[in-house]
């Protein structure tokens, strides 16, 4: 004779369980002032105790553009191919730490949190949302300074600028199920966290953020399988998005494609992540 736990009642959730994937979602919908507020505790605490303060979340993206062009444009000359190297690489750095940092901070959303998921009963997604949140803010200080780079370097306004929105949202979309896989991914292996610095540092150097692809690889760039390549990297794809959208000085090869794997991309990483990151969310917190 076998022994069954009874089911809860309707309504309720066996405790350590996870709910079906549309009370989740409902859930994390109804907590999401939660993910907000840690989001902006976070980043409040980051420069507190520097004389700057805040400042800093403007100063950074300067500062970065300002390394980048001096490395990368006066000394080693890259900017082959790229009528405005400023705006290129503003676009290039900003987008991609903002994507790197936000999936990379998804890595500790789970293993740096474990006493609080330990103490409160709430959706674990809501930590890796936070994450993303706190990322996006701290950008937008970088899009600032990106659209007064690309009104100061001649790009002018036009009606591309249009297509800015709907780039922020891919990008937003691509972040979020990044971090979600990366939580899963180092709770269940924490030499995850170790290891993504290093990804991410091979995936910039072969994303096109500090050079035009199509000048770099000369012939090689003819070839379909090679154009296929980047526009199989989600971030070439979406650093291609956003320099579609600012600046019309600088040509993008294959760009419907390029539009179309961001999509991808981004709603495909959304949904494998969040089913992913759902699937360990009664052992988070737990050894």
């Amino acid at each position: 004779m076998s022994i069954t736990s009874p089911s809860p009642p309707p309504g309720l959730t066996r405790l350590g369980g996870t709910p079906p994937l549309r009370e989740y979602l409902a859930q994390v919908w109804a907590r999401r002032e939660f993910a907000r507020e840690t989001a902006v505790g976070e980043l409040r605490a980051q420069h507190m105790d520097t004389t700057l303060g805040a400042l800093w979340h403007l100063l950074n993206p300067i500062l970065q553009i300002s390394i980048y062009y001096l490395i990368f444009g006066l000394i080693l000359q890259v900017d082959r191919g790229v009528e405005n190297f400023v705006g290129y690489l503003a676009v290039g750095v900003f987008v991609f730490h903002w994507s790197s940092k936000a999936i990379t901070g998804g890595a500790t959303a789970i293993t740096g949190n474990e006493g609080l998921i330990r103490s409160l009963q709430f959706p674990r997604a809501l930590l890796p949302i936070s994450t993303v949140i706190k990322e996006t803010l701290a950008f937008l200080p970088g899009v600032l300074v990106m659209i007064a780079v690309m009104l100061l370097t001649g790009e002018g306004l036009s009606v591309s600028w249009l297509l800015a929105p709907a780039a922020f949202v891919l990008g937003c979309l691509f972040c979020l199920g990044g971090a979600f896989v990366t939580a899963r991914a180092t709770h269940v292996f924490r030499d995850t966290q170790n290891l993504l610095p290093f990804v991410f540092r091979l995936v910039f150097y072969m994303s096109g953020v500090l050079y035009v692809v199509d000048s770099r690889f000369h012939g090689a760039f003819e070839r379909a399988w090679v154009q296929w390549a980047f526009i199989a990297n989600p971030f070439y794809a979406l650093l291609s998005i956003w320099r579609d959208a600012f600046m019309s000085s600088q040509p993008i090869s294959n760009l419907p494609l390029l539009w179309a794997s961001a999509g991808i991309w981004a709603v495909g990483l959304l949904v494998v992540g969040l089913l992913l990151f759902r699937a360990g969310e009664k052992d988070y917190g737990r050894g």
